[in-house]
Order: structure tokens, then sequence, then C-alpha cells
């Protein structure tokens, strides 16, 4: 599973060069009117206030409750504060970036000074591409940790929904800033504003793609996503390995964090074990699950007859 120090590494990364280039390209949009820049500080805004919610989800998911109102963890938290992100993106960045871009379309304004534009996007893409390679660092380590090839299977299989959203936000932050590169040059170029306007509304059609992708993500997590099936599988077989047991009648697993599950299986153990037998087969096969999937922080083991099933 993921490690939250790298996870944390990554959201930090992304959260300091996201506040720089806010505050740059704020500034740079109010000097030249340009509203590709104007979308361009809107993304870096949002990705800000993206960045500290998913830096309070991984905060609250690490506190303990000592009432048990939470008896599994608050884990959950950071699937909800992901959640909540893309929602910021989709409601008021993209919205923003695609409506500013339609009326600069209809009502064009003359722009000033475009080469400061053209120089703020060229540090913003030095800013972001650091974020971008510690953040893929970070997802890199964890894919190789975890045992998967596949770069997209891991997108599609990781439960550490704050990592996956900081890599794509800094990945969509690079985007961004690209398409702005081409339009402020094309405009620079011809002298005409229409590109302004369209890079301003490719920029905001960037932001909602991103935005639904991790709401799509994370909303099977927030339901309660099982374990992978190699998973219950690897785990059926290591059960199962037992010589005390019969056959695995069932095995479930929910996410409730990144770094933990909740396990329950149905055993059926060979015929004429007794008590003690059983209760230490138990506890060894659960000391087996743990020092291989140490994610792992509940298993119920129950035993069960096969008539009853």
């Amino acid at each position: 599973m993921a490690s939250l120090r790298g996870t944390y590494r990554a959201v930090y990364a992304a959260l300091t060069s996201n506040i720089a280039l806010m505050l740059l390209k704020a500034t740079i949009a109010a000097l030249t009117g340009s509203s590709t820049i104007l979308a361009e500080s809107l993304h870096s805004a949002s990705d800000t206030v993206n960045q500290l919610f998913l830096w309070f989800g991984l905060k609250l998911s690490g506190k303990r409750d000592k009432t048990l109102r939470f008896p599994f963890g608050r884990g959950k938290e950071q699937y909800f504060w992901s959640f909540v992100a893309a929602i910021v993106v989709i409601a008021v960045s993209s919205t923003q970036a695609v409506l500013e871009g339609v009326e600069r379309m209809f009502n064009p304004i003359r722009l000033f000074d475009i080469h400061y534009a053209i120089a703020a996007v060229i540090i913003g893409l030095i800013f972001e591409g650091i974020a971008l390679k510690i953040s893929f660092s970070v997802f890199e380590k964890e894919r190789k940790a975890e045992g998967y090839t596949g770069r997209l299977e891991y997108v599609r299989e990781t439960k550490n929904s704050v990592l996956l959203a900081a890599l794509l936000e800094d990945l969509t932050a690079v985007v961004g800033l690209l398409i702005a590169l081409v339009a402020l040059t094309f405009t620079w170029i011809s002298g005409n504003t229409i590109f302004d306007a369209v890079g301003s509304i490719i920029i905001g059609g960037l932001l909602a793609v991103f935005g639904f992708t991790i709401a799509r993500e994370t909303r099977d997590l927030l339901i309660g996503e099982g374990l992978a099936k190699k998973d219950v599988e690897n785990i059926r077989r290591l059960i199962k390995s037992h010589p005390t047991v019969n056959r695995v009648l069932d095995i479930r697993g929910a996410f409730f964090g990144a770094d933990s599950v909740v396990l329950g299986v149905d055993i059926n153990f060979r015929d004429g074990l007794t008590t003690d037998e059983i209760e230490g087969a138990v506890d060894e096969i659960e000391r087996n699950i743990r020092a291989k999937y140490p994610f792992i922080k509940r298993i119920y083991l129950e035993a069960e007859e096969l008539m009853a099933r």
C-alpha cells in the first residue's frame, strides 16, 4: 500500500508551486488582460484549494478516534476530500475559465505586453515540471512496491486517491500551461485575440476532464470498493494452504483508507479438530495474511460447516 510520507511529499510540492504560480499568473493577467492567463490563474487557485483539501484529508485520516465513533478509523477522509476537490474544479475553475473564454470571444479586448504572459507561462512550466517530477517519482515508487507492471493498471487499481489526485493535478497543470503557451504565442504573432479566448476555453475543458476523472476514481472508494481480484485470490490460496483448512467459503475485504482494509473470511476446517487446534489455526492464518498484506488492519475469520452454507 501507499506510503503516506511519499504522498505528503507529493502534496507539499504541488501546494508550494501552486501558491507561487497563482500569485504570478493573477498579476500577469491583471497587467495584460489575457483570458488564457486568467484561466491559468483560476487553475492555480483551484489547485491550491484542492491541495489544501487533500492535505486536510490526509491529516484527518490519520487521527485516532478514541470515542469509537469510527470503529474502523477515519481513512475514508482521504476519499471524501479528494471528491470535494474534484467537485470544486468542475464547479468553479472549469466553468469560470470556459465562460471567460466565451465572453472574450464575443467581446474581445486589447491585450498588453503579451511577452510578459509568455514569460509567466514558461516560469510556470518550470515550477509545475518540478512538482510533476516529484509526484511521478512517488507514484512510480508505490507502483513498483505494490507489484504493478503497468501504469494504467495501477491508476485503475490504486486506493490512494490523494496521490492519484496530486499526480493528475500536476499533469493537468503542465498540459494547461502548454496550451496557454501555444495560445499566447499565436496571439502575439497574429495579433488576433481569438486565440487567447480559445486557449481559455480549452483549459476550462481540460479542468473539467481532470475533475470528472478524480470524481469517478474516488466514487467507488467512497461507496466501499473491495480488494482487487488478484489479492482476493492470493489470500484464498494462502488460507487454503494451511493444513487445517478444508475449504475457503467466502472472502470479503473493504478499504477504509489507502492503507487500511477490513477482511472477513468464512472457512470450513477439516473434521476432527479440537477447539484449541482451530483457535491456533486461526491465529496462524491471521499472522500469515498480515505478513504478506500489512495494510489489512482487521481480520475476522469465522468457522462454518458446509451444510450450514
